[in-house]
């Protein structure tokens, strides 16, 4: 049922670019006056024998197509969202979208007469009877205007939802409404009187009393007849299914049938989910969709996934308009960079960044460095140009310090004020903003995406040459292959372990931080168990120039990953993989006359939920501190 609500979302599923002018009218007239929206989609098909993460670059192709398609005039204020789905099934992404996105209305176009009785390679009865939201589905007519609508009633379960399209349409476009009740020859005077009295009681309830209408009452055997002749000069005419059910369940009903033969109006086929002639079929529905998820394959899910939630970072080069829609939403956004001697290039990234995001384009609101005691010149340097900075020790300096990045991060939490947090480590020598906005992009456009990874392709240098990839080493021998055997949800990421990513503090504050190298992986894993995958994104940042560490160094980054990765699982599983899990590595080291072992203690432990610490909820007053009590433990 139509209804007023801040809500209220409208689905349009856009299989070409060629959308009927009738489908925007109809759209258009539901969200006016609304405080809704309404979800473009589009769908790339991939057929069974093909991975569906091969529809990522179309799916990217889609998004851009979507952007430039102009569907209402400029000076309609109807919020749009576009949105690009991957599937074995067109109605599989409609029906997901529908459920995912809360949507309360489905339009759709009638099928062309090339495929009789088809929409989106199903049965047009399916899309009527398998919906799980309120469905109109628009047959375009050879009218240019909605001057003159029909409603034809017959108490049909669908009757409130249109008279609501009704009111709407004839609202929106100020035009004469003729309802017409149609009963059987065999009713008495008196059954005559009290229907009209219910039916007009009726219809002042839904509003329609204020707008205004003509009600004709007939009574006839032949009710498509009856409508054919009732029809003629009429715009518009809007009729509730059912649709016959015969062998293969894809013809109209005949009445529905002979009036769409016999008029050229425009023509509403409207269908409720909240009223049905069974009223047990949507619950059946959702069930079959539970199974259906659950019978789904890792493989098939990730690489739903990859081609939906992949993004590239020049998708979001017009940082004006991402000005604008961050702006519209009440966003504020901070950046974080966390350094430990970095004197080389921090002040070109600082530079970079304030000058094209933050007095170019008002895009970054709030810069921090949060520094891990570096001995050069990093503060220095930073400080120079304006920028807040912070020693992390001073941070929260209750709850300690720890060496490594993660400890940074953690706290910077509670010193960044941004509902946006990004963060990018400060060591790239190729800086672009587009590290930034490519980042934060996903974010803004797609508010289901709740936290963003960059990835990149990784030159390596060996000795004076710059070899093309080489790039992630621990990625591809440790973290990779460790994800894909023991979170397999988590594998279409293509660089956990990037330094480059941001999130919703909404997310964030809920999820612990490792200290040290694993907290990349770390966030991934608490992340998905916490919010799902359909949360995390990633975006191409193209590539990133950085001074490659020693293969010591790599080896103890390994070491601490893999302590996260067996940490988690146990937690998972709640069970002991190792009784007593060795935190100390024998590293190797080299001089010229001799070979000796050095221990080196790497231990990773886990930071709480920021939004468990008591400063911080002193601070950002949030209302699901609550659900997490002040220094509650977590392990």
């Amino acid at each position: 049922m139509l209804h007023s609500s801040s809500e209220f979302t409208v689905l349009l599923p856009i299989i070409t670019g060629d959308m009927s002018t009738d489908i925007i009218k109809v759209a258009s007239a539901v969200l006016a006056g609304r405080n809704g929206s309404l979800i473009v989609l589009g769908t790339i098909e991939v057929p069974e024998d093909i991975s569906l993460s091969t529809g990522a670059l179309q799916a990217r192709s889609y998004r851009r197509f979507l952007e430039n398609l102009n569907l209402f005039d400029k000076n309609q204020t109807i919020e749009i969202r576009n949105l690009v789905k991957v599937s074995r099934r067109v109605w599989d992404a409609i029906n997901d979208t529908a459920r995912d996105e809360n949507c309360n209305l489905l339009i759709v176009p009638w099928p062309d007469s090339q495929k009789e009785n088809y929409l989106y390679n199903i049965g047009i009865s399916e899309v009527v009877e398998k919906s799980p939201i309120d469905t109109i589905i628009v047959k375009h007519g050879q009218r240019q205007s909605l001057k003159k609508i029909l409603v034809p009633l017959r108490g049909m379960p669908h009757a409130s939802l249109i008279a609501d399209t009704a009111l709407a349409v004839s609202h929106k476009f100020n035009a004469e409404l003729t309802i017409m009740h149609i009963l059987s020859k065999d009713v008495s005077d008196e059954e005559l009187t009290r229907e009209e009295t219910l039916l007009n009681l009726y219809l002042a309830k839904k509003g329609l009393g204020e707008r205004g209408y003509t009600l004709n009452t007939v009574q006839s055997h032949d009710v498509a007849g009856s409508i054919v002749e009732a029809a003629a000069g009429h715009d518009l005419i809007i009729m509730g299914t059912p649709l016959s059910a015969n062998s293969n369940g894809t013809r109209v009903g005949r009445v529905i049938k002979t009036v769409m033969d016999k008029t050229d109006a425009t023509m509403l086929i409207a269908r409720s989910a909240s009223t049905s002639l069974n009223p047990a079929f949507l619950s059946e529905d959702l069930v079959a969709i539970k199974i259906k998820e659950e019978a789904d394959s890792v493989s098939d899910v990730v690489d739903k996934w990859f081609a939906e939630n992949t993004f590239h970072a020049n998708e979001f080069a017009d940082i004006e308009k991402l000005v604008g829609l961050k702006q519209k939403q009440g966003l504020t956004i901070s950046l974080g960079l966390p350094t430990l001697n970095e004197e080389q290039t921090i002040g070109n990234i600082i530079e970079t960044i304030k000058t094209h995001l933050c007095d170019e384009y008002p895009l970054i609101d709030e810069i921090v460095v949060v520094d891990s005691s570096s001995t050069d010149r990093t503060v220095e340097i930073a400080k120079s140009y304006g920028v807040k900075v912070v020693n992390e020790c001073d941070v929260l300096p209750g709850w300690g310090s720890k060496s490594g990045k993660g400890c940074a991060l953690w706290k910077s939490l509670y010193i960044l004020k941004g509902d946006i947090i990004a963060w990018i480590d400060t060591d790239i020598k190729n800086i672009h903003p587009r590290f930034i906005y490519g980042l934060i992009g996903p974010l803004i456009k797609y508010p289901r995406i709740k936290y963003v990874k960059g990835f990149y392709r990784r030159p390596i240098k060996l000795g004076d040459q710059l070899i093309e990839t080489g790039g992630g080493r621990v990625t591809e021998l440790t973290a990779r292959p460790l994800i894909n055997l023991f979170f397999p949800e988590l594998s279409g990421i293509v660089q956990p372990l990037s330094g480059e990513y941001a999130g919703r503090r909404e997310v964030l504050e809920k999820v612990g931080f490792y200290n040290g190298y694993g907290v990349e992986v770390g966030l991934l894993i608490n992340i998905l168990e916490h919010f799902g995958l359909d949360v995390i994104g990633q975006v191409d940042l193209i590539e990133r120039i950085h001074h490659n560490q020693s293969l010591a160094s790599l080896s103890k980054m390994s070491f601490a990953i893999i302590q996260v990765v067996i940490e988690n699982l146990e937690r998972r599983h709640r069970v002991h993989l190792l009784r007593e899990i060795n935190k100390t590595m024998k590293l190797i080291k080299h001089e010229p006359s001799q070979f000796y072992l050095e221990l080196k203690a790497i231990e990773e432990t886990m930071r709480p939920p920021m939004i468990t610490v008591s400063e911080y909820q002193e601070i950002f007053k949030s209302a699901v501190a609550d659900v997490y009590p002040r220094n509650l433990e977590v392990s």
